[in-house]
């Protein structure tokens, strides 16, 4: 989701003046360091589908075609209410370093100024969980420049942050970094200040940051399902939303708790049915598919004899279709054969004495065994 705050620059001169220009300290060391950090993105253009493309949209029709106002129209026009500044953060120096950066806000542009020669603002944003942290800027002065990059602290490089490229239309420049969750530093120098200190005032910048969620959460956890089962449990991405389907049929839905817990009441399903589980966070992003097999543990029913009498070789009856039937007399197995798929079995056995007890068994290919059924061999 993307949290947005661009400047409309029409106001943004009404702030000029009340912006601090007094006693700035101009960090030589910071803005050469920045200088190269800058110089090491190449510059390239966005590619496609790396997020919707509305959001970058979004960010640059929120500042071109904008005109500024002068500290002339300001004096003109007067001070505006205390409400309305609330809208917009002024930098306040000294912001040169790391130590000392003005925290910048998703719904907040910030609004600066680059004074005196090789002045660098430094401004820190937070950024919620791995996504797109995008940054514009843009500037009101032909005077100024105006060259930015999200950096981390102390100019440390590695893949937490990864510059992903640039869109740039009409003097408004956003740019994207795939960021891990943490904080960053958004640097801002005037390219041009290095050798001509014609900064004033009246010049100021702006600069706005937003984050895109454009990961998707990591595959669920389900726990063990069986065909006895009306809630199927695991774990996913804190606050998804977790879906079970059976084939193209969804069978439910559920949030995961801040845990990362979840629980689904579902209808009983048929062992052997194939599930798929995938989580979506509350951007839109949908996980990979995690697949769970519906487990055996019912029992099969107790199996029907037929008669048996003493002079028979063979034990008829029904049984849990092409399960596999056993005939026992007391511990001693007589004989087993699986039975057919519309459940009929067919035992041979050794013809047993009259009043001989027989016991039959029916286990289901899962191995779960039923009841044992019981009947006594007959005079012939």
């Amino acid at each position: 989701m993307l949290n947005k705050g661009i400047l409309s620059l029409v106001a943004v001169g009404l702030f000029a003046s009340s912006l601090s220009v007094g006693s700035v300290k101009a960090e030589g060391n910071e803005n050469g360091l920045l200088r190269k950090a800058i110089e090491r993105q190449v510059e390239k253009p966005l590619e496609k589908g790396i997020f919707d493309s509305k959001t970058i949209n979004q960010l640059e029709t929120e500042v071109k075609g904008s005109q500024p106002h002068s500290v002339k129209d300001f004096n003109k026009m007067g001070r505006m209410s205390s409400s309305s500044s609330s809208d917009y953060i002024l930098e306040t120096e000294y912001n040169d370093d790391f130590d000392s950066a003005d925290s910048a806000s998703y719904e907040k542009p910030t609004v600066g100024q680059l004074l005196p020669l090789e002045d660098v603002d430094f401004h820190k944003v937070v950024v919620p969980s791995n996504g797109v942290l995008l940054v514009a800027g843009v500037s009101d002065s032909y005077v100024i420049d105006l060259v930015f990059a999200a950096v981390q602290k102390d100019f440390v490089n590695n893949s937490n942050l990864e510059y992903l490229g640039s869109d740039y239309e009409e003097g408004v420049e956003v740019q994207a970094y795939q960021a891990k969750k943490g904080t960053y530093y958004v640097g801002v120098i005037d390219q041009d200040n290095d050798y001509i200190d014609n900064n004033t005032e009246e010049d100021i910048y702006v600069t706005a940051t937003g984050f895109v969620d454009n990961v998707k959460p990591s595959k669920p956890t389900v726990n063990k399902v069986d065909n006895n089962d009306k809630v199927l449990t695991g774990k996913a991405e804190a606050g998804s939303t977790v879906t079970v389907k059976n084939g193209s049929k969804v069978l439910g839905s559920a949030k995961a708790t801040s845990k990362g817990t979840f629980s689904i009441n579902i209808s009983v399903q048929k062992e052997g049915t194939k599930l798929t589980i995938t989580a979506k966070d509350s951007s839109g992003n949908v996980s990979s598919s995690v697949s769970v097999t519906v487990q055996d543990v019912v029992a099969p029913k107790k199996p029907t004899v037929y008669k048996v009498d003493d002079n028979d070789k063979v034990v008829k009856g029904k049984a849990e279709a092409n399960s596999t039937v056993t005939v026992k007399a007391g511990s001693k197995s007589l004989g087993s054969a699986k039975s057919s798929s519309k459940g009929s079995y067919s035992v041979k056995i050794k013809a047993q004495k009259k009043g001989t007890t027989l016991s039959i068994t029916a286990k289901d290919k899962a191995g779960n065994t039923s009841s044992k059924a019981t009947t006594k061999v007959v005079k012939h």
